[in-house]
């Protein structure tokens, strides 16, 4: 009996660490040691909320088809663009109208694109349990952003690379 207990509590120990958010500082602790964006060069911050009840995938982010990194639920991260016009999109099962959104990045621009998760957008089916993933694209102003990044966790752009696949099927 005593083993079977300690494999029923390892299981639920691996079970509660696969909810939990992103680790590492908050934002607001890190954000004085990101350099800011090279000369030329815009930045676009990508965050989404760490919302339990809706989807936890980690959806690729996509700049005008590209694989650019990976959307982590409650977490924040960027990547330097060079001044163009960019659709931001994230990996999606579901559709929705207007999930992507388009940008005229400047030199200089700092672009804040929230991911939302609506899984509940397309369900059903005859199964109630049927939930299709479907993930949108915000633009949000900065002074917005700056109150949503204050509870968020950094993640690093190494921890966040999505190598780019040319070829590869990109949201429509």
């Amino acid at each position: 009996m005593a083993p079977m207990l300690r494999w029923l509590a390892w299981l639920l120990l691996v079970a509660v660490a696969g909810c939990a958010g992103p680790t590492g500082p908050l934002f607001p602790d890190a954000v004085s040691k990101i350099s800011p964006p090279a000369d030329g060069m815009a930045r676009i911050y990508f965050y989404r909320e760490y919302e339990p009840y809706e989807s936890l995938t980690q959806a690729y982010l996509y700049l005008n088809g590209q694989r650019v990194a990976v959307s982590v639920p409650g977490g924040v991260s960027y990547r330097d663009v060079a001044p163009a016009t960019y659709a931001i999109s994230a990996w999606t099962q579901g559709d929705f109208p207007n999930a992507s959104k388009t940008i005229a990045a400047r030199a200089g621009d700092i672009v804040y694109a929230k991911i939302e998760s609506l899984r509940a957008w397309q369900s059903g089916g005859g199964d109630p349990s049927y939930e299709r993933d479907t993930f949108i694209v915000t633009l949000v102003d900065p002074a917005q952003a700056h109150r949503d990044l204050a509870r968020m966790h950094y993640v690093p752009p190494e921890r966040t690379v999505a190598h780019s696949t040319l070829g590869a099927a990109s949201p429509s």
